[in-house]
């Protein structure tokens, strides 16, 4: 059974421990995002219900381990360079261990499987299973109060922009796009963190469905919001 709750920018007890525990792994110094220039095109809308379409999707393994295999080049060239005499001038290798840490990090933060955005003419929602919702202003570049840190939400070009930054440096960014069709959309997630010489970024695709030729019921609660629930085919 599936179910998506409606949460006021609030994270559920699990992920916020993978985040605590994963976070102490990755603290260092605090660096301020770069300033981003909001665009005057057209705004897509995003509204609708999403699940994930994992064959058009990236693992975490697969990018944790395209990561090692480019560390153990970068050691068997330095290890060349300094059995002829000579100075390696290669990129640093990065604490392997934080790195480690950051793909988990990425699986935590990327592993909902259904979206479902609410969007009008001055906010767009997006409510993500087992996870946060990400909201932001249709009217521009803001900053916003967030649980884990600094928020910062924008919009370049048709593609929506969320930055967390927070306080032991690391640095969570999505970047929402539809698809030309209005069929799928993609979610591009990059995780960044002192010490760790390159992001982890993974990419999701999302494919629209109606919960309701889906066997989906959807019910208010008081404890938890709104949730919905897949039903039985009866037929």
């Amino acid at each position: 059974m599936r179910v998506m709750t409606d949460r006021c920018q609030l994270i559920t007890l699990g992920v916020w421990l993978g985040y605590a525990v994963l976070i102490g792994l990755l603290s260092g110094c605090v660096s301020e995002p770069a300033h981003v220039v909001s665009s005057d095109l057209p705004i897509p809308d995003f509204a609708g219900h999403w699940e994930i379409d994992y064959a058009r999707s990236d693992s975490v393994q697969t990018q944790l381990n395209a990561s090692f295999r480019e560390v153990q080049r970068e050691l068997r060239r330095r290890r060349e360079a300094a059995e002829r005499g000579a100075t390696y001038q290669g990129a640093p290798l990065g604490n392997l261990d934080r790195l480690v840490a950051l793909a988990k990090m990425a699986e935590l933060v990327t592993e909902s499987e259904l979206l479902e955005v609410f969007q009008d003419r001055r906010l767009v929602r997006i409510e993500r299973e087992n996870s946060f919702a990400l909201s932001c202003s249709l009217e521009g570049d803001q900053s916003v109060p967030s649980q884990l840190g600094a928020e910062r939400c924008w919009w370049d070009g048709r593609q929506l922009n969320f930055s967390v930054l927070l306080p032991d440096g690391l640095t969570i960014k999505h970047r929402f796009a539809r698809s030309d069709d209005g069929l799928s959309i993609a979610q591009r997630t990059a995780l960044s963190a002192p010490g760790v010489s390159r992001e982890v970024e993974v990419v999701r695709i999302f494919s629209r469905f109606d919960p309701a030729a889906r066997g989906f019921r959807c019910t208010q609660t008081l404890s938890r919001g709104r949730v919905c629930t897949t039903e039985p085919d009866e037929s």
